[in-house]
């Protein structure tokens, strides 16, 4: 199997070994044509002049020599030399001297003539004149040698040039493939040069994003799993050793011990359903029963809920909800959605503080109508840089309040951001007025 850089080199040595042979052709053929009518001019200029001496000879009282012999005689009085390969006619076209095997209606003719006086004709073959002085020959055949030496030349740049460009052309596609087997075992640390501006420096710069893009899944993924296998492994070590403890007599198996293995079981089992929805979610196979439904009585029915874990922290929730507010949505998951932003404000709220929940209808560009969920709690607040974070998998805050002492899987709000964006809305985490985070949802109402 030959490779694309020789197949791309015999391709470009082809072509231009074609374009060199049809050019040399054409130039041979272009001298040739060049030099015949080159010499066919010449020949009319000689055949011009031997009828000019002819007529000046006539007009000087000459006349047509009778025999062969006085032509070719020689002192005052006698006609000029002309060329056996001509023919001589009177001026009643006969032949009277040269090749009288020749057709005089073969030939072209040039008269002899002196003003209105016509003293006869020279004629010579129409045919292509041959190449017959050995100056002429030697011109030739030193025209056919540099012709031979500038194809030869052209032939090995041509060589040359293909190969170096086959190699130009085919290094990227080199440097692509490697680069592609090194991703296919999980390499994902090595980048394409990108100073090329045609489609395989396009393609390069495609490849580098592509490997961008891997290797901050690959990082993504372990980061994932490490963090699962650290949350799990927290309640089932507590488990664990709580079981071994009662197993051993160490602790008695009294309703309190009972009940602290209960939460952690409840706790893993939140921790397990989180993840599999999530997983469902990031898999596009997390069901939805769309209908029509009112969110300003979803958001009340959850604040209802979630009012006594609020007084229980002394935490005061304020509400301010337009009703009704109608939306397509699956209320299973909106509610869903409305129970992990208020249990993260409840948790994480310092005891003392207050919540805001306010809700609205608003137009927005196109004529589009929406509904704006706002949820804004005190301090502690977020940093900066870590609020665009809030939503990833199994990431908190590590504030003085904001941390894992107080519990939670850490996928409550990715699985939030999940459900909004399948009910084709947004979600935003941003510094509160009240000192804390505010979480700004919007999700598209009903027309």
């Amino acid at each position: 199997m030959h490779s694309i850089q020789t197949r791309l080199f015999l391709m470009l040595t082809a072509t231009g070994i074609a374009l060199v042979l049809v050019a040399t052709v054409l130039y041979q053929l272009s001298v040739e044509r060049s030099m015949q009518d080159y010499l066919t001019e010449r020949e009319r200029h000689r055949v011009q002049e031997v009828s000019e001496r002819l007529a000046e000879y006539r007009a000087g009282g000459g006349r047509w020599p009778r025999s062969e012999h006085e032509w070719h005689r020689r002192g005052p009085g006698t006609p000029p030399r002309v060329p056996r390969y001509l023919l001589v006619l009177d001026q009643h076209r006969t032949p009277i001297y040269g090749d009288f095997d020749l057709n005089p209606d073969d030939l072209t003719l040039v008269p002899i003539q002196q003003g209105d006086q016509m003293f006869g004709w020279v004629g010579y073959p129409q045919r292509t004149a041959p190449i017959q002085d050995a100056i002429d020959r030697q011109f030739r055949a030193q025209q056919l040698r540099t012709l031979g030496l500038t194809t030869g030349i052209t032939l090995l740049l041509a060589l040359l040039g293909s190969w170096l460009l086959s190699r130009y052309l085919v290094r990227p596609i080199t440097a692509i493939a490697s680069m592609s087997r090194q991703m296919a075992r999980g390499d994902f640390a090595s980048r394409l040069p990108t100073d090329r501006r045609d489609e395989l420096g396009a393609l390069s710069r495609d490849i580098n994003h592509l490997a961008s893009s891997l290797d901050k899944a690959a990082r993504a993924r372990d980061r994932w799993l490490a963090d699962i296998s650290h949350e799990l492994r927290t309640p089932l070590a507590i488990l664990q050793g709580e079981i071994e403890a009662l197993v051993d007599g160490i602790r008695p198996a009294d309703p309190k011990r009972l009940a602290s293995l209960h939460h952690e079981i409840l706790h893993l089992r939140r921790l397990i359903d989180d993840l599999h929805d999530l997983a469902l979610a990031d898999a596009g196979t997390l069901r939805y029963q769309m209908a029509t439904v009112d969110f300003a009585e979803l958001v009340d029915e959850q604040a209802d809920l979630f009012e006594p874990r609020f007084r229980e922290r002394h935490i005061t929730l304020q509400r301010e909800i337009n009703a009704p507010l109608l939306m397509d949505g699956d209320a299973t998951r909106l509610r869903q959605l409305l129970a992990n932003l208020l249990a993260n404000s409840a948790k994480y709220t310092d005891e003392g503080g207050k919540a805001r929940l306010r809700l609205r209808g608003h137009t927005g560009a196109g004529g589009q109508r929406w509904l704006e969920l706002v949820l804004d709690d005190s301090a502690p607040g977020v940093p900066e840089d870590a609020l665009p974070r809030l939503f990833d998998h199994l990431f908190r805050a590590e504030t003085a309040s904001r941390n894992r002492a107080l519990g939670g899987s850490g996928l409550g709000l990715s699985l939030a951001r999940r459900i909004v964006e399948a009910h084709g809305g947004t979600i935003d985490a941003s510094a509160s007025p009240l000192g804390g985070v505010r979480m700004t949802v919007s999700l598209p109402a009903s027309a």
